[in-house]
């Protein structure tokens, strides 16, 4: 399956979405991952784990919204490509530890 089709179907089997939203820069993405071969690898969603939805403070099981994809990144070596949904930051560190 194309990557936004394996998106999709995790958006709706899954979490409830009516469909999904990809930002350009996402489909951007998305397009130069499957040219260069990567478009059979399996996703693995980064969201916010306070809601199935996008927004936490949807709580319970909402449906019918639209999931918005902000990015679309990859990791290679691991073996997956991993959207962005929403606001979430893939970024990570904390204070005590800032360069994590």
């Amino acid at each position: 399956l194309p990557i936004v089709e394996k998106i999709r179907i995790i958006a709706q089997k899954v979490y409830g979405a009516q469909d999904i939203e990809l930002s350009p820069a996402a489909q951007s993405q998305v397009d130069r991952y499957t040219r260069q071969g990567f478009g059979n690898l399996p996703i693995c969603m980064a969201k916010t784990h306070l809601s199935l939805s996008h927004q936490p403070e949807r709580k319970g099981v909402p449906t019918g919204f639209i999931l918005p994809i902000s990015d679309v990144r990859a990791s290679i070596g691991a073996g997956f490509i991993y959207p962005l949904v929403g606001t979430v930051s893939a970024e990570y560190s904390t204070q005590s530890l800032p360069f994590l």
